[in-house]
């Protein structure tokens, strides 16, 4: 759990917000200051027991300090409520019963945390006062310097929990699992794609290499955020903003997947060999390419910005229009495949074409329906529930296209490699490649 003072700004990972260690340099405080100073905050289970350990240097020759305190949600509030507009020692004297963990520092901090009634954000504070006693508990502080670190782990845990803020638990082995999925995928589409073009002799048709871009995408993006889980389950910091740049790749390997989807829908290399329209297609993934930027830059200033707020990204305006053109996309990709559908006499590509128009309203709407759902439990819980969900849909949207695009049977309504359908009939191409046959039926 110990910070590296000389940590180097050039290592890349993901930052936790929601870390089990703080830490700064230097901290002054002088009368002219803000009354209330944040610093972290931290999710706690319900009746569960968290380990708090401060060590506080003073950086001056005076014996002058400050009050550091770790209050539940309900406090915090009521600080901002009467400190931050009035700045009186009054208004302290009204919530001294309610902050039962406070501390004069500079000095050492050890405690352990056992009163938390619900699950829910706990703050680390800093006040501009100092607790004197019961009859005159709270006088304005004149002014301090120190060094700190601050450390909290979850008691009893196991090596994925202890340093993770509630709302982070679990997502180090989801992490590990999308990662090791992905790594499957590709590995299975690299193969696919070596067997296309050494035994077959064809050459990779854009969807293929745009579809193996993607895998690669996720695998890298899920391997660095593993990368930074692994080091932050050992010392509670991980390393710095590698997280960010591997939630970017994801995010960027899901824009590739809707590209994907617009192309399929349109017919393109289905029934169509040629794209038309391709104007229409390129804007609205473009405007999808903007909206997912648009909401993984909210996402960042959540995390690095506004970190003293309890609300869930997804509950921002920016998830809404993510969402809200999620939602969009889906009717016109549905139509675009209905379209297509008519235009084909093939039974088996007609099959294809109502797999894809299932795969669309599950993926396109599941986002929308678990935020939905999720209003109604615990804003602790979303960050799993929504990445567990994520993962799940997206593995299983690209497991189908890594089948789909399997060179054993993809000639059969893909348009990749059309002289085979000229040069060998159909009959003699199952008899050559007897797995068709076995695909084919399952439709």
């Amino acid at each position: 759990m110990k910070l590296n003072v000389c940590l180097v700004a050039a290592v890349i990972l993901f930052h936790a917000t929601h870390a089990a260690l703080f830490r700064q340099t230097s901290y002054t405080y002088d009368r002219h200051d803000g009354e209330l100073r944040f610093i972290a905050k931290f999710g706690i289970q319900e009746y569960t027991q968290v380990e708090l350990r401060g060590t506080f240097n003073n950086r001056t020759a005076t014996n002058e300090s400050v009050t550091f305190a770790f209050v539940p949600y309900e406090t915090w509030s009521e600080l901002n409520r009467l400190l931050v507009p009035s700045n009186n020692c009054s208004s302290m004297a009204n919530l001294t019963s309610m902050i039962a963990h406070h501390w004069s520092v500079p000095g050492n901090v050890s405690d352990t945390i056992s009163d938390n009634t619900e699950t829910e954000y706990w703050f680390l504070v800093f006040l501009g006062y100092v607790y004197v006693d019961a009859r005159s508990p709270w006088q304005k502080a004149s002014g301090t310097q120190f060094d700190y670190e601050i450390t909290l782990t979850n008691v009893p845990s196991d090596v994925f929990t202890q340093q993770f803020s509630y709302d982070m638990k679990g997502v180090a082995i989801v992490t590990m699992v999308a990662t090791f999925t992905y790594l499957v995928l590709l590995a299975f589409q690299v193969a696919f794609s070596t067997y296309s073009c050494v035994c077959l002799k064809t050459r990779l048709h854009l969807l293929v290499k745009l579809f193996a871009s993607l895998l690669l995408l996720e695998l890298v993006g899920h391997g660095f955020q593993l990368a930074h889980m692994g080091v932050y389950t050992q010392d509670g910091v991980g390393l710095a903003p590698l997280g960010h740049v591997g939630a970017g790749l994801v995010i960027l390997g899901n824009c590739f997947l809707v590209l994907l989807f617009l192309l399929i829908s349109r017919g393109w290399q289905l029934t169509k060999a040629v794209l038309h329209y391709k104007i229409v297609t390129f804007v609205l993934w473009a405007l999808y390419v903007v909206f997912s930027a648009i909401f993984f830059a909210w996402m960042v200033m959540y995390q690095e910005v506004y970190t003293a707020c309890v609300d869930s990204p997804y509950q921002s305006w920016a998830a809404w229009l993510y969402q809200a053109y999620r939602i969009l996309l889906l009717p016109y990709c549905l139509y675009e495949l209905w379209h297509s559908y008519r235009q084909e006499n093939d039974p088996l590509v007609q099959n294809v074409y109502r797999l894809f128009a299932m795969s669309f309203v599950v993926w396109f709407g599941y986002l929308p329906i678990t935020v939905g759902v999720l209003h109604a439990v615990n804003l602790l819980e979303w960050t799993r529930v929504i990445l567990s969900a994520s993962l799940f849909f997206d593995l299983a949207a690209n497991f189908i296209l890594v089948i789909l695009f399997c060179p054993l049977w993809s000639d059969y309504y893909f348009q990749f490699n059309s002289h085979l359908n000229t040069i060998v009939s159909a009959k003699r191409y199952t008899e050559l490649n007897p797995l068709t046959s076995v695909f084919s039926n399952l439709f």
